[in-house]
C-alpha cells in the first residue's frame, strides 16, 4: 500500500481520490483543500482514508506516490520539484503533460530519466469501446476508414467562463485539451503520420473544431471530427469496409459522450464521478507486472507534434 498526495482540488479530489482508495491505497491532503473536500458529500464516505497535513515538507516526505491533477502550466513547474524526491515511487500525472508537445517532450525525458513508475490520463483506452477498438485494429481485417465524430458543448464555451481549458497557448483548447485523448489512442493503435489537420474558431488561440486525417502502416485512414461548440451531444465512431467487392458502412459506437458507456461500471459509492471506474484501471495499472507505457507515451508526444504542425486555422466570424 502506497501513501498518495494530491496536488488539485478539483479532478484530484473527485476522480483520483476515490479511485485510488478504491485501489486499496491511502491518501495525504494538504489542509488548504480541507474545504474543497468537504464541499464534496460524495466524498464524506472516504474522510476516514484521508490524512491531512498543514507542512508542505511533511507531505513530500512522507508521500510515496503522487498526483499532479493541475492546469499544464504548473504540472511543468510543480513535476521537476516532486522527481527530486527520493520517498515518491509512483507518478498519476493529468494530460495534456505540458502546455504544448515540445514542453511536454522535455517533461518526458525527465520522467524516463528519474526512474519513477508513472502513467498519464489517457482514459480512452480503458472505456468498454476504446478496448474494443484497440482490438480491432489490432488484427488483420479489411476496414478502409475509420471515422471518430464527437460533439458536445464545452462547458466554458457554454457558460462564456474565461479558464485555461479554452486557450490552446495555456495546454487548453480543442487539440490539446479535448484531442489529446485521440491522439493517445490513435498513437497506441499505431498510427504515426497526418495527412491533414484544421482548426475552426473566432482566434487562433480559442478555436472549438479540429478535422485531422490520421496515418498509420497497415491501418485504415482515420478521420477525426471535434466540435466543442455543438447543439447536440454525440460520440460516434463509424466504420467503412470492403464487403464482396463494395463498400459499407458500419456504426462501430454511438454514444452522447465518450464516458457514456461506463456507467453501468461505476462504483457503488453513490455520487462519484462516473470516470471513478475509468481512473480505478489507469490507477492499478501502476502495479501491473511487464506493463511498459512509455513507447505508446512518446509515440502520443510525436504524433501532437506532427498533428500541430500540419495544422491550418481558418477564422469563423459569426460564433
Amino acid at each position: 500500500m502506497s501513501l498518495f498526495a494530491i496536488y488539485g482540488s478539483g479532478f484530484g479530489l473527485y476522480g483520483y481520490l476515490p479511485a485510488l482508495i478504491s485501489c486499496g491505497q491511502q491518501i495525504i491532503l494538504p489542509q488548504r483543500y480541507f474545504s474543497c473536500f468537504y464541499a464534496r458529500p460524495e466524498l464524506i464516505p472516504f474522510a476516514s482514508q484521508v490524512e491531512w497535513v498543514t507542512d508542505e515538507n511533511t507531505l513530500l516526505e512522507r508521500s510515496t506516490g503522487m498526483v499532479l491533477a493541475l492546469k499544464p502550466s504548473l504540472q511543468n513547474d510543480w513535476l521537476p520539484r516532486f522527481l527530486l524526491h527520493k520517498p515518491i515511487e509512483y507518478l498519476l500525472l493529468e494530460k495534456p503533460l505540458a502546455q504544448s508537445p515540445q514542453s511536454a517532450a522535455i517533461l518526458f525525458d525527465h520522467l524516463m530519466s528519474c526512474g519513477k513508475i508513472f502513467r498519464i490520463g489517457y482514459t480512452f483506452r480503458y472505456t468498454p469501446w476504446g478496448k474494443q477498438l484497440l482490438a480491432a485494429l489490432g488484427q488483420v481485417n479489411n476496414i478502409i476508414q475509420l471515422s471518430i465524430h464527437w460533439c458536445f458543448s464545452a462547458h466554458h464555451f457554454h457558460n462564456n467562463i474565461q479558464t485555461w481549458k479554452r486557450s490552446h497557448a495555456a495546454g487548453g483548447g480543442i487539440i490539446r485539451f479535448y484531442g489529446i485523448h485521440i491522439i493517445a489512442l490513435l498513437a497506441e493503435i499505431g498510427y504515426r503520420d497526418v495527412i491533414s489537420s484544421q482548426t475552426i474558431g473566432y482566434s487562433i488561440d480559442e478555436c472549438e473544431k479540429w478535422r485531422a486525417v490520421f496515418a498509420g502502416d497497415n491501418l485504415p485512414a482515420c478521420e477525426i471530427v471535434i466540435d466543442s461548440r455543438a447543439f447536440v451531444n454525440q460520440f460516434q465512431i463509424v466504420q467503412t469496409f470492403c464487403s464482396t467487392e463494395r463498400l459499407a458502412t458500419y456504426i462501430f459506437t454511438d454514444l452522447s459522450d465518450p464516458f457514456d458507456s461506463v456507467n453501468r461500471l461505476c462504483l457503488s459509492e453513490e455520487g462519484l464521478d462516473r470516470r471513478v471506474s475509468i481512473l480505478k484501471q489507469l490507477c492499478q495499472s501502476l502495479w501491473e507486472p511487464g506493463v511498459n507505457q512509455y513507447e505508446w507515451y512518446a509515440a502520443t508526444i510525436q504524433l501532437w507534434l506532427i498533428a500541430e504542425n500540419k495544422t491550418t486555422f481558418t477564422k469563423e466570424e459569426n460564433l
